[in-house]
């Protein structure tokens, strides 16, 4: 199905005095649209011409039908939308190729690297006080390796969050996680005290319930879309253990970690509910780039008499921000109604953690 020729420069100037073409080029998460006056179509747009000479190259390629036209310094093309997936995925491949860096703030990248790079070099310190040691001295550093599974549980109050708001409920809940990451332990000589720090990543799943009913609506609606928000993480804790016999110990500390996270997640979804149709979305992750949460750790460790094997630590993580600055967002439209619903993401967070500590 081909977009009838001029549809789109016909429309949105014949349109203009009533306030639609505002309307569709208002404020949007994303950069694509529902033909304000013909729903069968979607209509994406670009600012810069680069970006629109290589979005049209792909829909040529992937022989996408489509009809191209400039309005107040925007690029719109309109795809019919049954040719929507594709023309999708063409519009992420083009935005993939021209993203802005993972972290745009030189200083803050250089900084991450740096810091990166120097629990690589301590890690690398710790490997060789492990050959010193094979040689019959006890080195006070320890390198693990460690795996978490994210656990929602409503006692640290990392639990569901509902909200509702012009028709539109949103139910927030959280879904078990996993995590990865390389733990560097400093034992301090005549002392149950240490230090420890090391790098982690952490992803964390969810599911987003949304029910849209107004009172212009025939009945409700509902369906749920998943995301998955990641995060790079840098602890910084101190430790002491309570010995319990040669072999097992007991471990608990404290401290900050340094979060980094990672651009902002999103999902789309859409039904046809007789000649309607109803477009939703929702996104998270909507906060500063980096934060310094609270965190607590309690577990223990077993090491055999040999010294030249593995341990092994078992334990559960705690953590808390500091502030409730973390969002996200769910947006319901159906026609010309709208609705939108923003909350506040959970503070704290709780996980369990297995750790190989290597020989």
């Amino acid at each position: 199905m081909l977009p009838r020729p001029g549809f789109l420069r016909a429309f949105f100037i014949s349109n203009e005095p009533n306030g639609i073409h505002n309307l569709a080029f208002g404020m949007r998460w994303t950069n694509y649209f529902i033909h304000p006056g013909d729903n069968r179509y979607y209509v994406f747009s670009f600012a810069e011409p680069e970006h629109a000479e290589e979005y049209e190259e792909m829909l040529r390629t992937e022989e996408v039908p489509f009809e191209r036209h400039e309005e107040d310094g925007q690029w719109l093309f309109g795809v019919p939308r049954t040719h929507f997936r594709k023309a999708l995925h063409c519009n992420h491949l083009v935005h993939a190729n021209h993203r802005t860096k993972f972290i745009p703030v030189d200083g803050l990248r250089y900084t991450l690297l740096v810091v990166t790079g120097a629990v690589l070099a301590v890690a690398l310190v710790g490997a060789l006080s492990a050959s010193i040691s094979a040689q019959g001295r006890v080195s006070d550093w320890e390198l693990g390796v460690s795996i978490s599974g994210v656990i929602p549980l409503e006692a640290v109050g990392y639990e569901s969050i509902q909200a509702n708001d012009e028709g539109l409920t949103l139910e927030w809940q959280p879904q078990t996680g996993s995590g990865f990451g390389l733990r560097l332990h400093r034992n301090f000589k005549s002392s149950t005290w240490s230090v420890e720090t090391g790098l982690e990543t952490l992803r964390m799943r969810s599911n987003w319930g949304l029910t849209f009913g107004s009172e212009i609506s025939d009945g409700e609606t509902a369906d749920t879309l998943s995301l998955r928000a990641g995060r790079y993480r840098l602890p910084l804790l101190a430790q002491t253990k309570v010995p319990l016999n040669k072999r097992w110990a007991l471990y608990a500390g404290g401290g900050v970690c340094i979060d980094f996270l990672l651009s902002d997640v999103f999902t789309t979804g859409y039904q046809q509910i007789g000649p309607i149709y109803h477009e939703y979305q929702v996104e998270e992750n909507r906060q500063r780039r980096w934060t310094v949460p609270l965190r607590a750790e309690v577990g223990i460790l077993y090491r055999g008499a040999d010294t030249k094997k593995a341990g092994i630590y078992a334990g559960c993580i705690w953590w808390r921000e500091w502030s409730t600055n973390r969002w996200g967002e769910a947006q319901w439209e159906r026609d010309l109604e709208k609705a939108n619903v923003r909350i506040f993401m959970p503070q704290a967070g709780f996980a369990f953690e297995l750790r190989i500590i290597l020989p």
